[in-house]
């Protein structure tokens, strides 16, 4: 694997050498001859979202930030990075402002802004890609959606405000995007409510479980107080609250995902309101699962406590086995949903000119 690893590496940076050569020897061409040479050769790194040959062809031919690939509709690079969602090329167009927000370099026009609203209403790229998930790289259609609105809103934020507010066809631009996406919000309606559906039954269990523990005391009550046997003891103590703590997570998120069920499923809610629930109602059924386990271990504990000590031991592990696989099975998708919807935005600004000093020694 190691082997393979470093044969990908060096075929990569052969191929950033090889292109390096190409742009040397074209150098010497007339402006002309260099655009038509490179116009397809950027159209296609841009969709693709091969950062490096566009970074390298700008690097060496700067004009080049202003053509537009050859098509039919004349869009420059940056609507074009806009039409296949391709961030990680977009992001070679950002740069800080000075508000500290992100502004294209250079501008958009009032016709790119058009190019761009309108690229963004689209969904063109997930034709393009037959494995459009995997290039997004989010978890199930809802957060395909949400990647989708956010694209949006950062296109209406950057682009001409009387633009992206206006109307192209007679419909505003965001009616336009609800059109386009209308098959993918109802697969997102269907993923979300069959994730709540299977998630509120395993927590519906687990409430019930717990619920019934709360007043099968381990070691029985006093007949005359009815207070518990065994109130003093540390394994006692740990099972009552852990029961507790567990029954109380796993109520939680049966509302949650209750609420997830009743929820109206406008394209609005898939950026934040669905999102939030679903991984709230994650986490608590995660605790909650754990709860119970710890609650188990300490009931057995008191049960087999001086008569088979070394049973414990195994049986704990046993019991800490499904909590790992729960871990291992759900956990990077709920890593994948909370980076969607709290981590750092997509669109990271990344210079173009990083790394070009070596261009100027060559030539």
């Amino acid at each position: 694997m190691i082997k393979r690893i470093h044969e990908v590496k060096l075929r990569h940076v052969a191929a950033i050498k090889l292109a390096k050569e190409v742009c040397i020897a074209i150098s010497h061409g007339t402006s002309t001859e260099i655009t038509n040479f490179l116009r397809d050769v950027l159209g296609e790194a841009t969709v693709r979202g091969i950062t490096e040959i566009v970074k390298l062809c700008i690097q060496f031919f700067p004009e080049l930030i202003w053509i537009s690939p050859n098509d039919k509709f004349g869009k420059r690079l940056t609507s074009k990075a806009v039409q296949y969602r391709q961030e990680r090329t977009l992001s070679l167009f950002l740069k800080v402002s000075s508000t500290n927000g992100l502004s294209l370099v250079p501008g958009p026009t009032e016709e790119e802004s058009h190019q761009m609203m309108e690229a963004a209403a689209d969904y063109a790229a997930a034709e393009y890609q037959p494995r459009f998930d995997a290039v997004t790289n989010v978890a199930g259609a809802a957060f395909q959606m949400q990647r989708e609105i956010q694209w949006y809103k950062a296109m209406e934020s950057w682009c001409i405000p009387h633009v992206a507010n206006g109307y192209y066809d007679q419909k505003t631009y965001w009616i336009k995007f609800m059109d386009k996406h209308k098959a993918l919000i109802e697969k997102g309606e269907k993923w979300v409510k069959d994730t709540a559906n299977s998630c509120m039954l395993a927590s519906a269990l687990i409430a019930t479980i717990l619920f019934a523990a709360a007043f099968t005391m381990p070691g029985g009550n006093d007949d005359k107080t009815g207070a518990p046997l065994l109130l003093g003891q540390d394994s006692f103590l740990i099972f009552a609250i852990s029961d507790a703590l567990g029954l109380f997570s796993s109520v939680t998120a049966i509302l949650l995902f209750l609420a997830i069920l009743t929820s109206r499923y406008e394209a609005q809610d898939f950026l934040y309101s669905l999102p939030k629930k679903i991984i709230m109602g994650l986490s608590l059924l995660f605790l909650s699962l754990a709860f119970m386990l710890v609650a188990f271990a300490a009931t057995l504990t008191i049960v087999l406590d001086k008569r088979l000590e070394w049973v414990l031991i195994p049986v704990t592990l046993l019991a800490s086995l499904p909590v790992a696989l729960f871990a291992v099975l759900q956990l990077p998708l709920l890593y994948q949903m909370i980076k969607s919807t709290y981590g750092p935005s997509i669109f990271r600004p990344k210079s173009i000119w990083d790394g070009a000093n070596y261009i100027e020694q060559d030539q």
